[in-house]
């Protein structure tokens, strides 16, 4: 499984404390176990899936609306709600609705 040193060593340089890239872990493996089949011995993708998930939350909550500021001759830029990347990195893994 993915540890906070995991995630720190992912980071490189960032401004987090252990406890908020704690919380943010603990929140993005539940998110992830929801849409895909993780098993015991997490293979390398979905630990780099769940490394940029935890990344990603720990830089939105910064932008609580998802829109970074332009500049002063340049548009607002709108986050997007999913991580294309993630996508990747999980297909394979993803749970199959049935019903």
């Amino acid at each position: 499984m993915v540890t906070v040193d995991d995630v720190k060593d992912y980071l490189g340089e960032y401004s987090w404390t252990d406890e908020q890239i704690q919380d943010a872990l603990d929140a993005e493996t539940v998110a992830q176990q929801r849409v895909c089949t993780v098993p015991d011995d997490m293979p390398a993708d979905l630990a780099e899936a769940l490394k940029r998930r935890v990344q990603r939350n720990l830089a939105l909550h910064a932008q609580p609306l998802m829109v970074i500021p332009g500049a002063e001759d340049s548009p607002a830029a709108v986050i997007p709600s999913r991580d294309p990347e993630v996508r990747r990195l999980e297909a394979t893994h993803r749970r199959m609705p049935v019903g």
